[in-house]
């Protein structure tokens, strides 16, 4: 505190004079004003100061209150199509075991084409890589994708690797890398 009051007394002592200056010119001026201006002015410097605090911080905050919890929607929607999709993914699996109806390696691509016709995927690329497909979308609903790996996983195709990441649009994912093999 000290240290404080060391630096700021001498730039005080240097300001004073020209502060009790500018203060004396003010109240000299106040003072000639008629009592019914000096009431416009204190009622003027009122409103300024309510709409300064509300322009200036106010108005800020609550916009950055609407944007987080605009947010927060937006996340917890995320949020529930993701469990829901993998609530879907772990019933496929499920039902997949009692099934026994599974691809051959040489049913898997032709599968794949069909069921992505059928939930409107569109495929950008296919690339065999030893036993197994690597498939590439360049924009597809998460549901749909979530159909999609189900219904591969129902039908006894393994999922070696799923690379997917979100875009800007809301319920839209990029997949880079889909990786599949015949059980």
């Amino acid at each position: 505190m000290k240290l404080i009051d060391n630096v700021v007394a001498p730039i005080r002592a240097k300001m004073h004079p020209l502060t009790a200056k500018y203060h004396a010119q003010l109240m000299q001026r106040w003072h000639r004003l008629q009592q019914r201006e000096q009431r416009m002015l204190q009622v003027l410097a009122v409103f300024m100061t309510i709409f300064i605090l509300w322009f200036f911080i106010w108005m800020p905050l609550q916009a950055r209150v609407e944007l987080a919890e605009s947010r927060l929607q937006s996340q917890q929607t995320s949020y529930q199509r993701v469990a829901m999709g993998a609530a879907q993914v772990e019933a496929a699996r499920s039902s997949q075991q009692r099934q026994q109806t599974t691809l051959a390696a040489n049913q898997v691509s032709g599968f794949i084409n069909t069921l992505a016709s059928e939930l409107n995927i569109e495929i950008s690329r296919v690339q065999p890589q030893q036993e197994s497909l690597i498939l590439t979308f360049n924009e597809v609903e998460f549901d749909a994708l979530v159909v999609l790996v189900a219904r591969l996983v129902e039908r006894g195709v393994m999922i070696e690797n799923l690379d997917a990441s979100e875009t800007n649009d809301i319920g839209i994912v990029r997949v880079r890398r889909l990786q599949v093999r015949a059980r």
